[in-house]
């Protein structure tokens, strides 16, 4: 599983880069070329899309003959997963204030491959009696309210370079799709389930850098790229088994918790010119 740490990590060195390219006051001379930035006061259109590594967290399941009694039925298990890196897109209008924006933004996760061992059972019976997770896709959408603030920007530097942090917060759309577990110590060592859809609280947080592409008296146009982390909550797979895999079903299906670092570049454009 990859190390949220090392996301943390990498935000922290791209944010004090962002730092160090910015002056310590607010000045009307740009970093590059000495150009100045035009007005982007307003409503405004965003879109990027983006590199997503998830880090799932807390899998586990309850096979059909779970029991909480400790001896009396099957126990808990828990798993070490992991998933396939996806691509990332959003869709965002926001209003920007000069040092703070406000957005609504949609975003869309592609569906990528969800799979590990077992790491533990609750009664602490060894792993090797118990399923792993062979394949459980996921995809997700959220829809979240984004705060931006450039430091400097709202300080009144006029540089076309602006760092930004930003937070978010929403709700996301979690789509697990036909998922298998194995077990070659059952009697049905592959059994298949249905999928489902389940909706969770998701926020994020991140940094990122906006550069004025156009020049003064232009129609603004700004790329941006920006590291972020989302928390896009509870995903959990359906407990209908598919035709072919027996009838009995978990008291409790594959549940994880989807976590997704994204590094994106993309453009805001301002809706009205001054």
């Amino acid at each position: 599983m990859k190390s949220l740490s090392t996301y943390r990590h990498l935000a922290a060195a791209v944010f004090m880069g962002l730092l160090g390219a910015v002056p310590s006051q607010a000045q009307d001379d740009s970093l590059f070329g000495g150009r100045t930035a035009s007005v982007t006061f307003g409503p405004y259109f965003r879109a990027e899309v983006g590199y997503a590594a998830p880090s799932i967290a807390n899998g586990y399941w309850r096979p059909p003959g779970y029991d909480p009694a400790p001896g009396i039925g099957d126990p808990e298990i828990r798993f070490d997963l992991d998933g396939e890196d996806v691509a990332m897109g959003s869709l965002a209008i926001g209003y920007d204030w000069q040092g703070w924006r406000g957005e609504v933004a949609v975003s869309e996760f592609g569906s990528g491959d969800v799979s590990g061992p077992c790491s533990s059972a609750s009664d602490g019976s060894s792993c090797s009696i118990h399923a792993n997770i062979d394949n459980a896709p996921v995809s997700s959408t959220a829809i979240m309210a984004n705060v931006f603030y450039a430091p400097f920007e709202a300080r009144g530097s006029q540089s076309v370079f602006q760092p930004f942090f930003v937070a978010g917060l929403g709700v996301a759309r979690n789509d697990v799709g036909d998922w298998t577990r194995s077990n070659p110590g059952a009697s049905r060592p592959i059994r298949s389930f249905e999928g489902a859809s389940t909706t969770s609280l998701a926020w994020s947080v991140g940094v990122g850098a906006s550069y004025q592409l156009t020049g003064p008296g232009e129609w603004p146009v700004l790329l941006e790229g920006s590291l972020r982390y989302y928390d896009l909550g509870s995903a959990e797979g359906g407990s209908i088994p598919l035709p072919g895999n027996g009838a009995s079903e978990p008291v409790q299906p594959l549940t994880f918790d989807n976590r997704q670092s994204v590094i994106a570049i993309g453009v805001r454009i301002p809706l009205q010119r001054f």
